[in-house]
Order: C-alpha cells, then structure tokens, then sequence
C-alpha cells in the first residue's frame, strides 16, 4: 500500500514509527540480554551461598575435630606417658591412652584414626597399639609433612585409585604439643574418614559442581560427573585459583566445547578452596525461550507502533499547516494542498521573536545586576534559606564549585586626619568596593556590598589547604590597601573570617569578621586581621581595680594631670593583655560607669556631656585604636566631670584633702600621721582633720586603713605575696593584728579571701 502524503507528514510518519520501534526492540534485545544475565547472576550467586554454606559446615566440623585433638593432647594422660620411654610395666598408661582416643573417635566427626608419635621417645601409639617410630607403616608419611610451619596443620594424601578410579586424597590433621614450642616433642596425627566428613557436600546438579582443593591445587572431595572430572583436573586453573592473592573470585574456562564458570572460595584457616564449577552454556539454553517469545512481542508492539504512528502524523501535521497559513502575509497566496516552503515563513518569524527575546534578555539580565547587591546583603545578613541560597546563586551566575571560602570585612580605619568629612564616608565605602572589583578576579569573588560602615566580600578559591587560602586572602588584602591609600590617600584594616565551605555559614562568617575587626582597637593603621589569630586563649585575667580606683579618685579630687597619666597607663595595660573584644568593652564600661556615677553619688548634675544624641555606649564601640578611646575619655567624660566638681565643691577643703589623699596614696607603706601631713602642708592638724570630714565624710586614720585595706586586696587577688610581707609593707605591728583587722573589715581572713578571688576567676 503505497502513502499518498505530504513530504513532512511522511517525515513525521517515518519519524514517530522510528521513536516507537527503536525502544521496543532496545527493549526487547536488553530484556533477553538482562534475563539471560540474570539468570546466569543467579545460578552463579546460588552457587556462591552453596559453597559458603558448604565451607561453614566443613570448617566447624575441623574446628571441633582440631579442638577435641587439643582438649586430648592437654589431657592428664597424654601429659603423664609423653616423657616416658614405654616398658612392659608402662601398657596400663597405653591402655588408658587407648581408651581417651577411642572415645574422641566420634563417628559423626569422621575421625577414623588416631595416632600419638613421641619423638623424644621413638615410639607410636595408635589403635593398632604401641610401636616403635622406625617400624610404624606412617614414618614416611610423618617425615613428608614435617617440621610444621605452625602449632596444627591439616595435611592431605593422595593414593592411587582402584579398578580404573580416580586417585583418592586422605586428610589428616598434625598437632604438635607442647603447642607453642619451636621444638616440639610429640605430634597427634589424626586421620579422617573422606565419606564422613565430606558428606554435607550436595550432589551434582544444573546448578554445578562442587570441589574442594588442598592447600598444594589437589582435589580432596568433588561431586562432579566422570565426564566433567577429568577435564577438570587436567586445567591448570585450579592451581591458578589456589595460589591467587584474593579469597574470593571467578573465572571461566573453556574445556572441551563448552564454556564453564568457576566460582571459588579461599580458607583463612587451613588453606583449602571450595571450588563451584557450572557450565555457561547450559544456562544460555535456558534463555533462548525467553528470547523468542520477546521476538515475538516486539513484532506485535512494532505493527500497532504503526498503525498508532500514522494517525498521530496526521494530528502533527495539522498544527504546522495551521502555522503557516496563519504566519502568511496578509494577501499572500497559499496553496494550503502542497505548501513548498512552508517553514520559511516560520522562520522569519521566529527570527524576529528570538531579537525580541534578545532584548528582553538583555533588559532583564541588567535587572539581575542591579539585584545582585541585595541578594548579597540578604545572605550575609542570613535572610535566605538553604534552598534560596542555591536558587540565587545559580540564578546569578555564581558558581557552586569551590573549595574554601572566606568574608573580608573592610573598615576606613580613620578620616580625622584626611581631607575627608564624616559624610563622606558612605562614598569612600563604595570607592573601595570598586577597587576590590577591579584587583579581586570575579572567579574569586562574589560582588562586594557596603552594609553599615563596611565594606563586605566573599572571597572564594580552591586552594589545596585552608593554609593556602589564608595567604591569598593575605596578599589580595595587601593589594587592596595598597591600591586604598594610593588612589584615596585612606588607612583601611580588613577582618578575615575563618575559612568555610558552605554559602549556608556566610552570616557566622561575617560575625567573625566583624569581631576580627575588633581587635585592631590594640594595633596599628592598615592591619589584616584573621579572627583565629586575634582570639587569645582563655586565661584568667584580672581588672586592674587598684588603677581604676585611682583614676576615679584623681577624677573626683579634679587632679587633671594625674588622671590623664592614669588612664593612659590603664588604656595601656588593657592593650598589652591578651583580652578578647568582648572583655575590653566591659572594662571600658566599668570604667565609664565608674566615672559617670561621680557626680551622681555626690548628688551633683552633670550637663556638659555631650552625646551628639547618641548613646555613650554606641559611641564608645565605633572608636578603633587606643588614641581615639584615650582622646574621647579625657574630652568627653573626665574634663566635664572635673569641671563639674570645681563648680560644686568647695575648693579650700577639696584641695586640703586632695594632698592629703596623694600623701596617702603614695606613701602608704610608710608610717603616717595626721601632724606628719599638717606640719607638710602648713595647716593646722585640727583644720586638716575638718577638711577631710567635709570632703571624705571621714577621718585620717580610717582613711588610712580603709586604702592600705584595698592595696592589700590587690596583692591577694593579683600576687602570691605573702601575708606576712604584707603586713609588714602595711606597718602592721604583727600579721596576727593585720589577719584580725582584715576579718573586722571584709568578713574573711587574707587567705579565705584569696581564695575566693581564684575560685570566681576560675569559674569565669
């Protein structure tokens, strides 16, 4: 029958046939390929468990056999005629020897034969009775298998067949007492019955053969046909599979006209293989039934592909010439019978859709660009999930592959001595992302972002260590404040995050940034700071309370010389010790705290602070070196404070009393009197004694102990002085009067109060 239909409707007539048949009789040639295979996987996989099953239950049964063997030559009777040269007075001991072995000789286990051989002695006892070693009929048998390579060993025996059968292999197992000796004394030769022990062996069947090797390639047991066993000890691949490395494997050999597999099992304990043999040939057979039915079936789906295949060309077809007659121009003669260029005309007009959709491209692609800066920002402010995170990434164009990444973190470290305004700042931020656009390779970077006061970059790479993606980050860096301050003339310090491997952690690394960050408030200018660097290991670390009472003294007594130098000596301390970000701002807080409740405790108000409306904890976390934080603590805080404290108190008494407080406080160790420090001050000790009450609310004396009160809490807490050196560095008479007075005053004795101090710096 010949198709009377349009060019392209045959195509897509030829095409849905070739669509439906090609996968038909793919699927029929792999289903007799995978049948045929599956049935070969599962005999050869029967097999296997087969010959499993068979070693177990061979190898317990040697197990036990090897176990009873030992239990005897440990026995009380074994032990008591191995050192004695046998005489006629010494049969009652054979005798007893006899009955021990007979009893061991279970017929299930197959032992057919026990022999103990003492070499000491040269004699044999064995079921026949005693002998002497040069008579036994086993001494060649004995010199063949001997010395052992270790304590027991299951030895085998080939003897010549009988009336044209196949040569059979005896099994015997050698034991050697003492066992661990390397000379030993005695040997138990045991000797099994073939029939009995291997009768687990299953008989021959299309499944395959069994065969069980020694240690030397020899068949011990097999249930092969008479046909197939000759062949089979012919080939040379049991010695192949005997001396192979692996305890499992297969191969295939061709014997005779057919091909066969075989499927072997090493033994750990004594060496054997246990051996499948099958022939591949007869399980090919089996499949060939299955191969024409397929045939068969793939005729028919073929024929009704057909059928199916026409028709559904038909219903194809129909949109195309609806398509072209539609695309037509308007008053384009058509031929709608035999359309010759039928998808030209589609064409063009799929060529002016595709500019269309180029454009639109474009236009959208610029959108993606200007997005990308706020994906950025939401990822690193942890505003997207998991699943969000891999959309917009691929949706950026951002490849997922890499081995390490990193968040810098960039800060202008200071635009005080700049041409630069604070309002300036903003701009310079942008500025400086642009120069990492530029230095950084876009393989190694996601687009940088400004959030807040910084400047924020993803930096990635596939370096082989974390090591060696530290020192890129380094030398990146390097170049990017090189570049900074050519171009912008600007310091500017850098936090690195420790090294990560999932977009999911870009939020904590960019905490880690910042708080690397932090650290630079004890460094120099254009620092690069890698947070694992930064942290410093816990300690215990104590706040130097006995400065900053000092500081706040001098503060209160309006001494602005003094407390200047104590407060760079304090800032000083806080910067040479190994404290975390987190640590520095609470003693920064202590000490603003301290300084602010000044005025407060003196009921006195203070209105020059100026805060620029901004609270003085925030102003105090944007400083970034000592200078800044030393500056804005005299400005800001102390000079107010001092100012206020000259205006409200009374200047005679407050002076009196701030020179008697410095004597104290310097000379403490040192014995003091009230007239001692009227006679220096040229006033009258009864005047003095007022000027202290007025300004303290106390006299000279409490004053006195109360400070050398608290030096002596700041030895306990910071030295391991001694109490005695310290009550004689306080002028105490004695450290009894001293340990009393300390009591009265805190409630505890100097060493209860010591330990206490290192009990909370431990728990902290």
């Amino acid at each position: 029958m010949k198709l009377n239909l349009p060019r392209y409707q045959m195509k897509l007539f030829a095409l849905c046939l070739l669509l439906g048949a090609i996968p038909v009789m793919a699927l029929g040639i792999f289903s007799y390929m995978k049948s045929s295979s599956i049935i070969e996987s599962k005999v050869l996989k029967g097999n296997e468990q087969l010959l499993q099953q068979t070693q177990i239950q061979i190898e317990n049964t040697l197990k036990i056999i090897d176990f009873s063997i030992f239990q005897l030559g440990n026995s009380q009777v074994v032990t008591d005629i191995l050192p004695i040269p046998i005489k006629a007075n010494d049969f009652p001991l054979v005798d007893r020897l006899l009955e021990t072995m007979q009893r061991i000789q279970i017929y299930e286990l197959g032992i057919r034969d026990i022999r103990l051989i003492n070499i000491d002695q040269q004699w044999v006892i064995s079921d026949k009775g005693y002998s002497k070693l040069e008579e036994s009929e086993d001494l060649e048998l004995f010199r063949s298998s001997s010395p052992l390579d270790r304590q027991f060993k299951w030895i085998t025996q080939t003897v010549a067949g009988k009336a044209g059968k196949p040569p059979q292999t005896n099994v015997f197992l050698f034991k050697q007492f003492p066992n661990l000796s390397a000379n030993p004394s005695a040997f138990l030769v045991t000797q099994m019955s073939n029939l009995e022990l291997f009768k687990v062996l299953p008989k021959s069947s299309d499944l395959g053969s069994l065969i069980i090797l020694d240690d030397k390639g020899n068949i011990i047991a097999t249930d092969m046909a008479s046909s197939l066993d000759t062949n089979v000890r012919n080939t040379p691949l049991l010695k192949e599979m005997t001396e192979a490395s692996d305890p499992t494997g297969y191969r295939i050999q061709q014997m005779g006209k057919e091909e066969y597999g075989f499927t072997y099992r090493k033994s750990s304990y004594n060496g054997w293989t246990y051996l499948s043999v099958v022939s591949l040939d007869s399980l090919t057979r089996e499949s060939q039934s299955i191969g024409w039915a397929t045939i068969w079936a793939c005729f028919i789906i073929i024929a009704l592909i057909s059928i199916l295949s026409l028709k559904g060309a038909n219903k194809l077809y129909l949109p195309v010439r609806s398509l072209y007659q539609r695309s037509a121009q308007p008053g384009e003669v058509s031929d709608s019978q035999t359309p010759k260029d039928e998808f030209k005309v589609i064409e063009s007009r799929m060529e002016k859709m595709s500019q269309n959709y180029m454009n639109m491209t474009n236009y959208v692609q610029s959108l993606r660009n200007q997005l990308k800066p706020f994906m950025i920002y939401k990822l690193v402010q942890g505003e997207l999930s998991t699943k969000e995170i891999e959309e917009q990434i691929e949706l950026f164009g951002h490849t997922p592959e890499f081995r390490w990444l990193a968040v810098v973190v960039i800060l202008i470290d200071t635009l005080e001595p700049t041409r630069y305004q604070e309002s300036d700042r903003d701009l310079l931020l942008f500025a400086v992302s642009n120069i990492v656009e530029e230095l950084v390779p876009i393989k190694y970077r996601i687009n940088p972002v400004v959030i807040e006061q910084s400047q924020v970059t993803i930096i990635r790479g596939n370096h082989d260590s974390p090591e060696a993606f530290k020192e890129f980050l380094y030398e990146t860096i390097k170049q990017v404040q090189a570049s900074v301050l050519t171009f912008l003339d600007l310091h500017v310090s850098a936090g690195i995050s420790r090294p990560f491997q999932m977009y999911k952690d870009t939020p904590k690394a960019y905490e880690e940034g910042l708080d690397a960050l932090k650290y630079r408030i004890t460094k120099d200018t254009e620092t690069i700071l890698f947070i694992e660097n930064e942290e410093p290991e816990k300690q215990m670390v104590f706040f130097p309370d006995h400065l900053e009472k000092q500081l706040v003294e001098a503060v209160k007594f309006a001494d602005e010389k003094r407390a200047n130098v104590l407060l760079k000596e304090f800032l000083q301390i806080l910067s040479n010790r190994e404290l975390t970000h987190n640590q520095m701002y609470n003693w920064l807080m202590k000490l603003l705290l301290d300084l602010l409740y000044i005025p407060e405790r003196q009921d006195r108000a203070l209105f020059s602070l100026d805060t620029d409306a901004i609270p003085l904890y925030e102003q105090l976390k944007r400083f970034n070196t000592i200078q800044e934080i030393e500056h804005w603590f005299m400005v800001q805080i102390i000079e107010p404070i001092i100012h206020t404290e000259d205006q409200n108190k009374e200047a005679p008494h407050h002076k009196i009393s701030n020179e008697v407080i410095r004597i104290i406080q310097s000379e403490y160790d040192r014995e003091l009197t009230l007239e001692e420090c009227a006679s220096r001050l040229n006033y009258h000790s009864s005047y003095i004694r007022r000027a202290l009450k007025k300004s303290l609310n106390s006299n000279f004396t409490d004053y006195l102990l109360s400070y050398r009160m608290e030096i002596a809490k700041k030895w306990l807490s910071e030295t391991e002085m001694k109490i005695a050196d310290m009550s004689q560095k306080l002028q105490y008479n004695n450290s009894q009067n001293f340990i009393r007075y300390f009591k009265k005053t805190t409630g505890l004795t100097p060493g209860q109060y010591r330990e206490m101090i290192l009990n909370e710096n431990r728990e902290k």
